[in-house]
């Protein structure tokens, strides 16, 4: 096979140099100190630890290797990037535990563009891999130039709601009790997405909602 991100032969999705440059861009590497609390890797102890503060995990940045595999994924529709992108999320998810999964949905210009939901497919395949469930609650309103909104336009726009058929069986696993909650997106720029969703999950009961992403930019 070939590598998803230069080309080069590989044996792996992604050819040796590739995984290197990509593990450079996870936290885990990038900050030297750990949580004294969870262990999660942070910039500093000084400062609070967004997993336990938010309950929020991410793995990396957004740049070099992570961001061309998220492109090309995202929008070129590669769709072997989603087993790869979904290996990076594992570690994450199970962090929480076992959560029910909740995908951030695309945009409907996305959807449309690539003929399927980009993080239905990856979590999809995190729930096959983790035996986990998941409930796809969320979906966009009709907004084809978000993406190109500025940062500030962003924070002023909500763009996500509930959606009507799901909420069934997002009631069944909230009266139950027992469950706590995962949102899964793929970058991270303002936090109003991911804000907006947990709200959102938060109105069907008293739940824990915690959010994981693959990368800050």
């Amino acid at each position: 096979m070939w590598c998803l991100t230069c080309n080069a032969l590989s044996d792996a999705p992604l050819c040796s140099g590739c995984r290197k440059k990509l593990a450079s861009l996870s936290y885990a590497q990038l900050y030297e100190h750990r949580c004294p609390t969870c262990g999660t890797p942070v910039l500093d102890t000084a400062y609070g630890c967004d997993f336990c503060q938010d309950a929020l995990l991410s793995y990396g940045v957004y740049d070099g290797i992570l961001e061309q595999l998220i492109t090309s994924y995202k929008h070129a529709g590669n769709v072997q990037a989603a087993w790869q992108l979904a290996t990076l999320f594992e570690p994450l998810v199970r962090k929480f535990g076992s959560p029910i999964l909740i995908p951030i949905p695309s945009s409907i210009s996305g959807k449309r563009n690539l003929g399927f939901d980009h993080m239905a497919l990856v979590t999809a395949i995190l729930c096959r891999r983790l035996h986990l469930s998941s409930v796809r609650l969320l979906a966009q309103q009709r907004h084809d130039l978000y993406t190109l909104l500025t940062r500030k336009q962003r924070q002023q726009t909500n763009n996500l709601i509930l959606k009507k058929k799901a909420l069934k069986n997002m009631q069944a696993y909230v009266q139950d009790g027992t469950h706590n909650f995962l949102i899964l997106d793929d970058i991270f720029t303002t936090g109003n997405t991911c804000r907006r969703a947990r709200e959102l999950i938060q109105t069907t009961g008293d739940v824990s909602v915690g959010v994981c992403i693959l990368a800050r930019a």
